[in-house]
Formats: structure tokens, sequence, C-alpha cells
């Protein structure tokens, strides 16, 4: 199947939304599907990633929370064809415009969906956008949620889109142990991943690291906006040497701070799933997440016996209760939760795909393969 699939942004850059994309294209590249990502980038390009064909397109508007090409637009009216079906991604961004509204193609969008922005003014915007995100939600033949939760939020949101609505859960990927230098080693890692918005209230974290004992550091992982502020946030209460910032890490960098850490953390006030937090289930890794629908559904999903602790970030003082409880807990075995994995993710998308994807094309396709 010929899938053309439709983000803001893709690796190299670092988000949830891109990590999903390159883990689900990278898994239907691998089980034979013919992949295209179409995305904006500060500048035109085309390569190979994972067996995948990445073409990227100008951007028009570089503002982060705002990028758009529109270049992207009449490509897509005069090449959406030669794809099976596309498959757009985030609601919260405009790069799924053009794929919803240029073309006739077959849709599957998966909207990401958080219900609001993520600052005043786009938490204000938010409701002025809701008729075009209607529009795209109307296109749209199937809506592919990550939890039953977001399901919740865009049926009360979109309740005339609820019969093409289905739940895959994201998957997570397999643990990957490496080799730690000594000094990695020394103290309890706290570890902290994700990009540095204010929605991710890390800030919380810091604060909570004033209770516990000095030989706990919090290892946070990502980039961002919000670097500047929370550097300046655990300078002003002391704790510039235990709180370290690695910003964006990759490969056996990454691995290293997975494998030494004694806990996880997700502050997030706003998730359509929660990835960091499954990585680190996934991984064995004890776990205190803010206590919101996604957060709650993941560890129910994750099963009895997993070690991962739900507070709410805005008591410091039962955040860092929790985080102690938690630094202190031994690791669970690999494989001993029942979250998806890819392979899973893949196969239930598939199945969308070929409820969507035009029968007589494929067919048509078979014939001329004889």
């Amino acid at each position: 199947m010929r899938i053309g699939v439709v983000t803001s942004a893709y690796h190299p850059d670092v988000g949830g939304v891109e990590t999903h994309c390159r883990r689900l294209c990278a898994a239907l590249a691998a089980g034979g599907d013919e992949v295209e990502v179409l995305t904006q980038h500060g500048t035109a390009a085309e390569e190979i990633l994972d067996g995948v064909l990445v073409r990227r397109f100008p951007l028009t508007v570089a503002a982060p929370n705002y990028r758009f090409s529109r270049a992207l637009w009449p490509w897509l009216r005069a090449n959406a064809g030669r794809y099976d079906l596309l498959h757009a991604h985030s609601y919260h961004a405009l790069a799924a415009l053009p794929a919803a509204l240029s073309n006739d193609t077959p849709l599957v969008f998966t909207p990401h969906y958080h219900g609001t922005g993520h600052s005043l003014l786009r938490a204000a915007l938010h409701p002025i956008y809701r008729p075009v995100g209607r529009r795209i939600v109307a296109r749209s033949d199937r809506l592919i949620c990550v939890t039953r939760a977001e399901r919740e939020l865009l049926v009360r949101h979109f309740p005339e889109a609820a019969g093409r609505m289905v739940v895959i859960p994201n998957g997570t990927d397999p643990v990957r142990v490496a080799e730690a230098a000594p000094a990695d080693r020394t103290g309890r890692s706290i570890l902290c991943i994700g990009r540095l918005e204010r929605y991710k209230r890390v800030d919380r974290v810091i604060r909570a690291m004033v209770h516990l004992p000095a030989d706990h550091r919090l290892d946070v992982v990502g980039s961002g906006p919000a670097r500047e502020e929370l550097e300046q946030v655990a300078g002003r209460l002391g704790l510039g040497r235990r709180v370290v910032f690695h910003g964006r890490l990759a490969g056996d960098a990454f691995a290293v701070r997975m494998t030494v850490a004694a806990a996880a953390v997700s502050a997030s006030g706003h998730e359509a799933f929660g990835m960091a937090v499954a990585d680190a289930l996934t991984a064995g890794i004890p776990t205190v997440a803010s206590f919101i629908p996604a957060h709650r559904e993941l560890a129910a999903m994750a099963g009895d016996g997993v070690p991962v602790w739900l507070v709410n970030p805005d008591d410091e003082v039962a955040l860092a209760g929790a985080l102690r409880v938690a630094a202190s807990t031994r690791r669970v075995g690999h494989g001993s939760n029942a979250l998806p994995t890819w392979s899973d993710v893949v196969l239930s998308t598939r199945e969308v795909y070929a409820s969507v994807a035009p029968r007589t094309r494929l067919i048509q396709q078979g014939v001329g393969d004889r």
C-alpha cells in the first residue's frame, strides 16, 4: 500500500507527534508498505530515513507554534492521487489542513488532541480555530485516537464524528541497555523527558527537588522554549548542580540516561497519550506521573504490579514524596507490563487503512502484478 503521511515536523525534530510518526512510519516500511512523509522544514529537501522517503517543504511561516508551508498545498493538490491514502497528524498544527482540503484522497487523521492551546494566546485562539478543525474532522474517513480519554474529549467537541473514531494506543520501544560511566551512576537519577513547554510543568518537578535528599538529581532530557526559564528556577532554588539540562539526546547518550535512572517523572498538564511515561514503564523504571486522564489510562493498561504513582504536581511536597518512594523502588523486569508494541500498532493501523483504501484500485494493482 502507498501511504502519504502528512505531519508538521519530523525527525530530527523532537516531540511526541514527531516520535509517534517516525516509529509508525519505520514499522510500516519494515512491513513492506511504501511510505512517504510530507513535512515542513526550514529548507526544501528529500532524504531516506528508516526506509521512508521524507519530503521536506520550505516553511512560509517559521513561528514555532504556527509553522506553515505554502508549498505543501499545490504539491498535495497535484500529487495526492499517487497514494492509496493520506494519514495526517495533529489537530494543533496547520499541516493537516492541506491534507484535508486540497484533494479527495482517502484520509485517516490522528489528531493527538488536547482540546486547548498551551499558552494564553493559543488557548484564546483555539475556539476561533475550531470551525477549521471541524472541516478536517468532517473530511476524515477515520480518526485514530491514542487513548479512550482522547476519544472522549473529541466526541465531546465533535460528536458528529463519533462513529468514525477508533482507539489505537501508541506502542513502546524495546528496552536498550547501555554502558554507563561511574560518574553517571552517582546518586539517584530522576529522569524527566519531553519538550520543554510550560504545559509540561517541569518547574513543579524542579521545585519538588528542594524536598529530596542531596543525592537525588534531576536529569532533564529535551529542548524547547521554556528551557531558559526552567534553568532560572533551578538557579534561584540553589539546585544548579542537582538539576542537569541535557538538551536533546539520541542513541547511546539517551540509552545511558534510561539505564541509570532510578525513577522517571512526567508532570504534564495535557497529553493525548504520554509516550515518555509508557517508555519508562516498558523499561521497568519506577515512574511518577501527573493525575491526568491519559496517564491514568496508561497506568491501567500497564497492569498490576507496575511501579507507577499518580499525583497532583501542584502539591510539591506530595510530588517529592512520590519521587522519593519511586527512586528507592527496584526496577521490574522488562515485559512485566501489558503495554502494546509498535508491531501491535501497525497491525491495528493497517486494518484502519484497509477500511478506507479504494478497493478497486487495490484490485487493479493486483491484476497488473500477475
